[in-house]
């Protein structure tokens, strides 16, 4: 097993390097434009975990989680057409709330239909379960400490959300090829979405020019240096309550600053390829969230694990059914599921896999929801006690 970092760094962009070379030979378009390059960098990872060839926890995965996340935003947000993202904010609203409702109401569902064959405490994993896929880890975490739930069960609970949770980002990223055909016959409205897009075409169409050591230099600097200082003011900020931590703080100063620089001149490096290099750093980290998901783990509570996939069949279906009553493309689909089921660490990538000028949308719908996880999970914990009697 590959358990060194730096050797377990090298597995990870070799897979990713591997796979986007591969997907570019004329004699595998077929094969990749049903699959497309993406879900082989999440699942390549995932299955060379299962397989006991690379660890599904390692330091390595924390630290991408918090330096590489956090210096990839930069880069993707500087390019940020904030005017045309305000329009999408009522559709995006509605879409993510439909999808929180499908989580809490997917938790009770499942409950009733497994309550059999579940332990005296499920109410309480039900609970922090919900936390999780409405919000963050941070959410499970607060849940379970306040409703005194056991570590074996919290340890559950975390399999669950990493391995169906997983797979279910690797499906959303697989429906992300076929929004078209789904846009077309919901008759949904893209003259928003698809503007933006033109938009961030049109001006690299017009200003793109080859990247100079300049503006590389500029890039990596202006994605460390604000990374840096975003960490350490967030460090010096309280929590607040059990789910605003500081890194949660770092992630939310980030954001605001690289979007208020995408008002400035430095929006001029998407010119050089500023999302690209943001892109890259992306990618990696999305192969470093499969390595996380271990399919090994699945025989191991199969109750547990049929709970989870109730819950996101609920989640899926009343998620659609806002994006079916709303006409809206199925963009908002993967951004708002992605963004209760995976939070803000995958949300953006998710997004921006559908719409590449996309990745604030899916960041801000993730914020949203951490921060209203916490309560909804002990609403549902609340709303299952008395069943559980």
């Amino acid at each position: 097993m590959i358990k060194d970092p730096v050797f377990l760094l090298a597995y990870l962009a070799g897979v990713v390097g591997l796979v986007f070379q591969v997907a570019r030979l004329p004699a595998l378009r077929g094969l990749f434009d049903r699959l497309p390059a993406l879900v082989w960098t999440y699942f390549i990872p995932m299955l060379s975990t299962s397989a006991g060839l690379i660890p599904d926890d390692s330091p390595l995965y924390r630290a991408l989680a918090r330096y590489l996340l956090p210096a990839s935003l930069v880069l993707l947000l500087l390019s940020s057409e904030l005017k045309a993202i305000a329009r999408l904010g009522r559709t995006a609203l509605v879409v993510m709330a439909a999808g929180c409702l499908g989580v809490a109401l997917g938790c009770m569902a499942a409950f009733v239909l497994l309550r059999p064959w579940l332990p005296s405490e499920a109410w309480k994993a039900a609970g922090a379960l919900a936390g999780t896929w409405i919000g963050g880890s941070a959410n499970l975490i607060a849940v379970g400490a306040t409703l005194g739930l056991s570590p074996e069960l919290q340890g559950v609970i975390i399999i669950v959300d990493t391995v169906v949770g997983y797979t279910w980002m690797g499906i959303l990223i697989s429906l992300a090829g076929h929004q078209d055909r789904f846009d077309r016959w919901n008759g949904a409205d893209r003259s928003a979405v698809d503007g933006v897009g033109a938009r961030l075409a049109d001006r690299k169409a017009k200003s793109s020019r080859p990247l100079a050591v300049a503006d590389a230099t500029l890039m990596v600097g202006l994605a460390v240096v604000l990374t840096a200082a975003c960490l350490w003011v967030g460090g010096l900020l309280p929590p607040v309550g059990k789910v605003l931590n500081q890194f949660s703080w770092a992630i939310i100063i980030l954001t605001t600053v690289a979007l208020l620089l995408s008002l400035t001149p430095l929006s001029r490096l998407e010119e050089a390829g500023a999302s690209t290099l943001g892109y890259a750093g992306f990618y990696l980290l999305l192969a470093s969230v499969g390595a996380q998901g271990d399919l090994r783990k699945v025989a191991s509570h199969p109750q547990f694990v049929l709970f989870g996939v109730i819950v996101i069949v609920v989640h899926a279906l009343l998620t659609l059914g806002a994006v079916r009553l709303l006409r809206a493309p199925l963009f908002f689909f993967g951004a708002a599921s992605q963004a209760c089921v995976g939070g803000y660490s995958s949300a953006p990538i998710v997004a921006a896999i559908y719409q590449p000028a996309m990745a604030p949308v899916g960041l801000l719908l993730a914020v949203l929801g951490n921060v209203i996880g916490t309560y909804a999970g002990l609403l549902v914990a609340q709303a299952l006690s008395g069943l559980a009697t």
